[in-house]
């Protein structure tokens, strides 16, 4: 048998179509998980994101309650500073025409500049706390509403989403549940959902929402060998939630500031010019303690203990004042609208 030049040759281009059509496929396919990624990440953040509308209110309604409590637990003790003064109790000097700091009538001036001091200011935060905390649920969903849209026009700026997609709020209500998630934390313990039980009305019901990012994306090679592969769909889903990041337990008088090497609210003596003690003895009778303040022996505040499972608790000894503070956050949760279909709950770009 006589061999024959040019056989291999179909062989040989069936061959290479073969692999350039796997390559192809490959590249489409890899393309196609890609955007698929890149469309959930999209729907992820934006979810999370747009949930601030109801977590920063109520984080700068949280920090607003803790001012103004201050300033509530300061104007109480004022008041029973002056109405010891006026009475002539409390180590103040009450007889008629003596003079200097340590007089009742010097204590008695002093005290009254430093109540309509802190009535000032407690009435700027109540004022405050009415701007933060006004928005109803209603509201807060047509803030979010219109952040999303913002989202969208401000896409491929920091403060913008993925210009790929169009962005579709698919649900906002209220979270319906039977609890009310909680988180503790210590040392020695940290537990989520502390059997909390409670029924809040809507306004002050965290939300859920859910939102769908979509792109027509054409394909990664638009033709081959006369065939034109068909755009298709990248579809990212999420959903998310508001809930109570962490629970802070704070005893202002005695928990040290980083910053200032100090108790974040140390002793006042409001019936002095200087906010100094007046009398050798601290001035007991007098200051203003938050608990547990370290130059002061007498009040070690009421120390929370943990049971290493659910929580604190403490049984109150002493005069003090404590910040329990929770401080709200948004989680990614399985998406809960059920099916969906383009043109009604959603559009691609």
């Amino acid at each position: 048998m006589n061999g024959q030049r040019g056989q291999s040759i179909p062989i040989w281009a069936f061959g290479t179509l073969s692999a350039l059509v796997l390559l192809a496929m490959a590249l489409n396919y890899g393309s196609t998980l890609r955007w698929q990624m890149r469309a959930q990440n999209a729907a992820d953040a934006a979810a999370r994101g747009m949930l601030a509308v109801q977590t920063s209110q109520w984080n700068e309604t949280m920090a607003t309650v803790h001012a103004a409590a201050v300033e509530e637990y300061r104007l109480r003790l004022i008041m029973n500073d002056l109405l010891e003064v006026i009475q002539g109790s409390g180590g103040c000097d009450a007889k008629v025409g003596d003079s200097g700091p340590s007089t009742c009538a010097a204590m008695y001036a002093n005290l009254r500049q430093r109540y309509f001091d802190a009535l000032q200011r407690y009435t700027n935060d109540v004022l405050v706390l009415n701007r933060v905390s006004y928005p109803s649920q209603s509201q807060q969903i047509t803030q979010i509403k219109a952040a999303l849209a913002l989202y969208q026009q401000n896409c491929g700026q920091t403060t913008g989403g993925d210009c790929a997609f169009n962005y579709s709020l698919v649900a906002a209500a209220p979270r319906q549940d039977s609890y009310l998630e909680d988180v503790y934390a210590d040392c020695c313990a940290f537990a989520v959902g502390g059997n909390t039980t409670g029924n809040p009305k809507p306004d002050l019901s965290p939300l859920k929402l859910e939102v769908v990012a979509c792109a027509n994306v054409p394909p990664a090679f638009p033709s081959f060998f006369n065939f034109t592969p068909p755009k298709y769909q990248a579809i990212g889903r999420a959903a998310a939630t508001s809930i109570m990041g962490t629970q802070e337990f704070m005893y202002v008088g005695s928990l040290v500031n980083p910053s200032t090497n100090s108790v974040f609210q140390g002793a006042e003596y409001p019936e002095s010019a200087n906010n100094t003690p007046i009398f050798s003895g601290d001035d007991t009778n007098y200051r203003i303690d938050y608990g547990g303040n370290p130059n002061n022996p007498d009040n070690q505040g009421n120390p929370a203990v943990s049971d290493g499972k659910w929580g604190f608790t403490y049984t109150p000894q002493n005069e003090g004042f404590l910040a329990a503070t929770g401080w709200w956050e948004s989680m990614a949760i399985k998406p809960f609208s059920g099916q969906l279909s383009n043109g009604v709950q959603y559009t691609c770009k």
